[in-house]
């Protein structure tokens, strides 16, 4: 009972003074320093850990076992192990005792015996520099650790337990990274890899010096400086203020990142990416080239032994990257898409609209844009042609929408929409970001009228074209300029509007060489293959290749060839329906196959078959009407060259 009142008593007594002194540290007479009040709560801890009577919790002044580093605000029994270290080296002697909490007074004591053993920067952190010194003094010489000794071994720490061999720098190579030029404003741009390369041993890297150099002082335009190695950070430095730099030499400003435990095992790449901000306001004049290299590289191999080598020498080198203005490099190209719409027919009713049909397809391409681009206004023209030039957009056209990487733009405003050239200003007005470096499909789809009959096969087609300030609105870092950053073009292929007649798509294509003896009489066979459907009428093609189907043999460039060909006209389609026809029923198909003997005129003769059209009609009574192959390039064979 005795002693359990005592305990009691002992803490009741304890929780008072606390009071006491907390009521104290609340109301001082005057103003304190934060380092005045720190020193008072280490005051307070020690005379609390003294009335409770741990004033040593730690292992002792030896043997000591760090696995984080110790600063201001650590508490535990590291810090209480750190505290009875220090005592026995002379540079701890707080009348408390250990606490086991870090303060000021213990940051004190760290720094003065960091400053005693060579541990620089002695500012009273006890991460893995200081920790690597004190395992290497406890070591050596336990019964005296507060021997002056060289900085063999700084920056290193208790890792190296885990390191073998005796590691010496084979290689250390610096390339550029992925960005090589830096906008006003850029965070953790990508400027430089270094990889390093040990023999003989395990390494560990303890502190690297990063020197940056520029047309201008690189204070002025860099804001942090950092390293990072799996895509995780290691170290960061501030690099906005001259006095951040270890040293200066004109506008060249050295950065040293020390505290680093990056391992290297022997014969593996060990990559450290160095990656930089740049400051938001940089003025044109601070724009232009930089360079960074790495100049000092410091580690501790298995034994603990230090080695800084020193470049520029065997491994002396640097990478440039570029800062400019924001937005310089933002664009938008206009391409043609792959997923564009061939030239076709569109089957419309002559009584009712029709649903929307894509009729152009085009690619933006952000291309090499370091920012998004977001997109304010996109201009399509429309071009129609038509029996008649009454066949213009408004007649032809009801409605129009523009779909961009799958978001729909309907608010549109058509101009010369009374012509047979109509312009579209689609406002999408920040619906659509493109991604910095994407490529994305724009699709143009129109909505038709009812079709006149005197309008029958007309034409639609879309395009896009740059290089003037009605094309394309966008802006990235700024607005994007017309003139430099809007370019490319894109034009569609030309689609028919029918009521009722054919559709046609292209087949086989071929083009076969035959060299009967080895005289001057070889020739080539082409083929095209076409599956014809009728849609809304019965539809009757010549049998007679002369009367049902119009072609031309042509040379690579597209010119006539010298001599004629012979060419016959087969299909599945019925013949015996109407004399002298195949016969195609509504909403039927039937494959078609025209094919011609070419026998030049000369050796040497370069040919292929091009299709233009097809002939046709309602009735077996000659032709009315013509399918015409668009775009040509679908409907023609390849080119071979007939030698003999």
């Amino acid at each position: 009972m005795n002693i359990t009142a005592n305990t009691v008593a002992s803490k009741l007594f304890v929780a008072f003074v606390a009071a006491a002194m907390l009521v104290t540290l609340a109301t001082p007479a005057k103003a304190a320093t934060a380092t005045e009040l720190q020193a008072q709560i280490d005051a307070l801890m020690a005379q609390i850990s003294a009335l409770t009577g741990s004033t040593d919790s730690g292992a002792g002044s030896a043997g000591c076992t760090f696995t984080r580093s110790l600063t201001l605000g650590s508490e535990g029994s590291d810090v209480n192990c750190l505290q009875n270290y220090l005592t026995s080296t002379g540079h701890f002697n707080f009348s408390g005792g250990s606490t086991g909490y870090f303060g000021s007074v213990t940051a004190s004591a760290v720094a003065a015996w960091q400053g005693a053993n060579g541990v620089s920067p002695a500012v009273g952190y006890f991460g893995p520099v200081s920790q690597a010194k004190y395992n290497a003094l406890v070591a050596s010489a336990p019964a005296d650790d507060s021997d002056d000794s060289d900085d063999s071994s700084d920056d290193s720490d208790d890792s190296a337990s885990d390191l073998s061999g005796e590691a010496s720098l084979d290689d250390m190579a610096i390339d550029a990274a992925d960005d090589s030029t830096l906008e006003e404003g850029a965070e953790d741009a990508e400027i430089a890899r270094v990889t390093f390369t040990f023999q003989d041993g395990d390494a560990m890297i303890t502190r690297m010096d990063v020197t940056l150099d520029g047309v201008a002082d690189v204070w002025d335009v860099l804001d942090e400086v950092a390293l990072m190695v799996d895509g995780d950070e290691v170290a960061r430095a501030s690099a906005s203020d001259e006095d951040d730099y270890l040293d200066t030499t004109g506008s060249e400003g050295t950065l040293r990142f020390s505290g680093l435990d990056l391992v290297a095992m022997e014969d593996e790449d060990l990559e450290v990416t160095i990656v930089a901000s740049t400051q938001g306001n940089i003025d044109t004049l601070d724009q232009g080239a930089y360079t960074v290299s790495v100049d000092n590289v410091r580690f501790v191999d298995a034994d603990g032994v230090t080695d800084t080598v020193s470049t520029p020498g065997e491994f002396a080198t640097d990478v440039s990257f570029d800062i400019e203005e924001a937005g310089t490099d933002d664009e938008i190209i206009v391409k043609t898409a792959t997923t564009d719409v061939l030239g076709t027919t569109f089957e419309l009713e002559d009584d009712t609209r029709s649903s929307f049909e894509t009729v152009f397809a085009f690619d933006l391409d952000t291309d090499d844009s370091v920012n998004d681009i977001e997109l304010t206004t996109v201009v399509v023209t429309v071009e129609t042609t038509g029996s008649t030039t009454a066949a213009t957009y408004n007649k032809l056209v009801d409605d129009a929408e523009l779909v961009i990487d799958g978001v729909t733009i309907d608010d549109v405003v058509v101009t010369g929409g009374g012509t047979q050239t109509a312009t579209l200003t689609f406002d999408v007005d920040g619906a659509v970001t493109i991604d910095a470096g994407d490529r994305v499909v724009a699709e143009l789809n129109l909505r038709f009228k009812a079709l006149n009959a005197l309008d029958e096969g007309a034409t639609v087609q879309g395009s896009v074209t740059t290089g003037n300030a009605d094309a394309i609105e966008a802006e990235g870092a700024d607005d994007l300029d017309p003139a430099t950053q809007i370019s490319g073009s894109a034009t569609g292929d030309e689609h028919t509007l029918r009521t009722m007649g054919i559709i046609a798509e292209v087949g086989d294509l071929a083009n076969n060489l035959t060299a009967p003896d080895g005289a001057t009489n070889d020739y080539a066979t082409m083929s095209i293959e076409l599956e014809v459907t009728a849609f809304n009428q019965d539809v009757y093609i010549s049998t007679d290749p002369a009367l049902g189907i119009v072609y031309g043999l042509q040379d690579s460039a597209g010119a006539a060839a010298t001599a004629s060909g012979t060419p016959t006209l087969s299909s599945t389609a019925d013949d015996t329906i109407a004399a002298g026809y195949f016969f195609v029923g509504e909403g039927e198909s039937e494959t078609f196959t025209l094919e011609v003997t070419y026998l030049p005129a000369v050796a040497n003769t370069p040919v292929r078959l091009q299709l233009h059209s097809l002939e046709y009609a309602a009735t077996g009574i000659g032709a009315t009407d013509s399918w015409v192959a668009a775009p040509a390039q679908t409907y023609r064979t390849a080119v071979k060259n007939i030698v003999n």
